[in-house]
């Protein structure tokens, strides 16, 4: 496989991994670092108790963390696959991520509906 695909595959991988455990980390109340700026401290909680802690940066943590295992595994994976990509696999990939995104913007969104 030739490197820009295997560039381009691992990339994909990582925003559909990102988008996952973004989300995931939400809707599944997973723990996460959390700021409370009026005690000052950071801690680790699965519900935000309240509109001021700040759980933002847990939550890309997540995402992150999630982005790096699915681009490495497809890395990993892609070393072992000697053919070339076709290009309905490379537009597949490309919207599998596409779509990721939006779901995930299409379920934040959601949760924010009310205003």
């Amino acid at each position: 496989m030739a490197t820009w695909q295997r560039t381009y595959a691992a990339a994909c991988a990582a925003m559909i991994g990102f988008a996952i455990s973004y989300t995931m980390s939400d809707y599944g109340h997973w723990p996460r670092f959390t700021y409370f700026p009026y005690e000052r401290q950071w801690r680790v909680v699965s519900t935000v108790p309240g509109p001021v802690p700040m759980n933002y940066l847990g939550t890309v943590a997540w995402g992150l963390s999630g982005a790096v295992v699915a681009a490495g595994l497809v890395w990993l994976a892609s070393c072992w696959w000697r053919r070339e990509l076709s290009k309905r696999a490379l537009h597949m990939l490309g919207g599998w991520a596409l779509l990721a995104f939006v779901y995930a913007g299409a379920y934040f969104t959601w949760n924010l509906w009310p205003f």
